[in-house]
């Protein structure tokens, strides 16, 4: 079996929905279920790309499965998993927003990269904890911080006070570094400011702006006296912009669909067809109002 990684940048906010919620939030975005945090679905990326590429070819067959007609022929050599959160933009009083992970986030991210030529990716910043406030880490370019901010700077993102915790700098450094080089590998100017704006919060912090303070768009129904349909406003919970996301493709040896024999196609002629360029398309719902534009950009030596 070979595999790649991938990356996944929200280009506007994304909404892939989980049904009707029972807060007050009528349609919130998918989370998952023991950390809280939102998620892409592998089975709507699979989906996404199978429209894109579908093209009747061999190759496509082999890769995404026959047609729903003939689903029990063979199954699909690719495998998505789910597109897990590494960071996520929040507001900030100074330099306009942050791009914010956490050490569960930056964990998750590690045992994939592990699973590639990156074999000792950097140490995880550890952030103490007191009763007077959190603390974050911040790269050494950072421009989070506000000017003359004395010997025990803070940082305000949304409305958090964070104290910043120097001895993680480094950490720091090399994660914004790290995550900036696989995010934009070909424009050092959108790398250089991923570094300025990358923030290590704690895991608790991540948790609750996560659940407290993502976008809320309010929706409703017109009738055509012009005025608002009884009982047809709702709100929908979306991602916002500048999300990163990131996950792995699999390729399992393809079979031929009658004899269940290898076909001429190899996994990694699979991987090479399907998963190489960067692909720019649409993931969710309310697509014909912008949403869910997302780059998915595939990364990593396949094993």
């Amino acid at each position: 079996m070979k595999q790649k990684l991938y990356t996944i940048l929200t280009r506007s906010g994304l909404h892939c929905g989980i049904g009707q919620g029972l807060s007050d939030i009528d349609l919130p975005t998918a989370k998952e279920s023991v950390t809280g945090f939102p998620f892409i679905p592998g089975s709507s990326l699979k989906g996404v790309l199978r429209d894109r590429f579908d093209d009747g070819s061999a190759n496509f067959r082999a890769a995404f499965g026959p047609d729903p007609n003939h689903a029990a022929d063979h199954a699909s050599a690719l495998s998505f998993s789910d597109a897990r959160l590494v960071c996520l933009p929040v507001r900030s009083w100074f330099g306009t927003f942050a791009y914010m992970t956490c050490p569960a986030a930056l964990g998750i991210y590690r045992q994939l990269l592990g699973q590639t030529d990156i074999k000792s990716p950097p140490g995880i910043p550890l952030l103490n904890r007191n009763q007077e406030s959190y603390q974050v880490a911040l790269t050494s370019e950072s421009i989070l911080t506000p000017p003359n901010h004395g010997d025990a700077p803070q940082i305000l993102l949304e409305d958090l006070d964070l104290s910043v915790a120097g001895t993680q700098q480094d950490k720091a450094d090399a994660w914004g570094n790290l995550l900036g080089n696989l995010f934009h590998p070909k424009d050092q100017e959108a790398k250089s400011a991923f570094v300025k704006r990358f923030a290590v919060v704690d895991d608790d912090i991540m948790a609750f702006l996560c659940e407290t303070g993502l976008p809320v768009a309010a929706h409703n129904a017109i009738d055509e006296n012009g005025i608002v349909k009884p009982g047809a406003l709702w709100y929908e919970e979306y991602v916002p912009a500048e999300t990163f996301f990131a996950g792995a493709v699999y390729a399992a040896p393809p079979k031929h669909p009658k004899a269940n024999e290898e076909v001429p196609c190899t996994d990694q002629d699979l991987l090479d067809c399907f998963c190489t360029d960067p692909i720019h398309t649409q993931v969710g719902g309310s697509a014909t109002t912008g949403r869910g534009l997302i780059t998915m950009t595939f990364s990593g030596k396949e094993d």
